[in-house]
């Protein structure tokens, strides 16, 4: 609680061509950094933030479209980041993620289903199929946070949580080895894209 005085620089970058169903092809970069220095009584904390999209045309109206968004701030009352749900981490709760070291990476792939139907009301805009991915995770610089792991160890596995008390009941030890995520999440799948009334409409599964 108290006031703080944000001095920023930011670099973007923009050479996206668009099409009536959204981005075909180049680049969006956005690179930004702010100082909030210490005076008086006010707060201090700098923040670093990218967050950069590129889209390749895939024949004429399909695309591969990557964004990776990476965020850091540190000080006394360093700021944070929500994210999730939406584009940006599907399959989880809107805005689940907090941090303020966070991030998270998407793929796509996205590619015409249906390039228009004819309808009683007219010709409507068409449906497009898509398949992603997504990594991402957060936390604060008091918790430990790990994205990857490939060293074995034996864990025994929470298989219940109490709703009351929120005591936690663990399974018989497990040896867990191999590549795998620690407190990083991800998700992947597959869904349809279409407009309706100028609005985006999305089923994501």
């Amino acid at each position: 609680n108290g006031t703080y005085i944000p001095l920023g620089l930011n670099f973007v970058q923009e050479t996206t061509i668009f099409r009536e169903y959204g981005p075909l092809a180049g680049n969006t970069m956005r690179l930004s950094y702010e100082v909030a220095p210490k005076i008086g009584n006010s707060l201090s904390r700098q923040t670093a933030e990218l967050d950069v999209r590129h889209y390749m045309r895939l024949g004429s109206s399909g695309l591969l479209a990557t964004r990776v968004r990476a965020f850091d701030s540190w000080g006394a009352s360093p700021d944070f980041l929500y994210f999730g749900g939406n584009s940006e981490m599907r399959g989880y709760q809107y805005l689940e993620f907090l941090g303020s070291k966070a991030g998270f990476l998407n793929a796509e792939l996205r590619f015409p289903f249906i390039e228009a139907m004819l309808t009683p009301l007219g010709v409507l805009g068409g449906i497009r199929g898509v398949f992603f991915g997504n990594l991402g995770g957060g936390s604060f610089a008091d918790q430990p946070f790990k994205w990857f792991s490939n060293k074995a160890e034996v864990i025994r596995p929470i298989i219940a949580i109490d709703p009351n008390t929120g005591a936690l009941t663990r399974g018989a030890p497990v040896r867990v080895d191999g590549i795998r995520l620690v407190d990083a999440r991800a998700s992947y799948g597959l869904g349809l894209e279409t407009f309706a009334l100028g609005f985006p409409i999305h089923f994501d599964w």
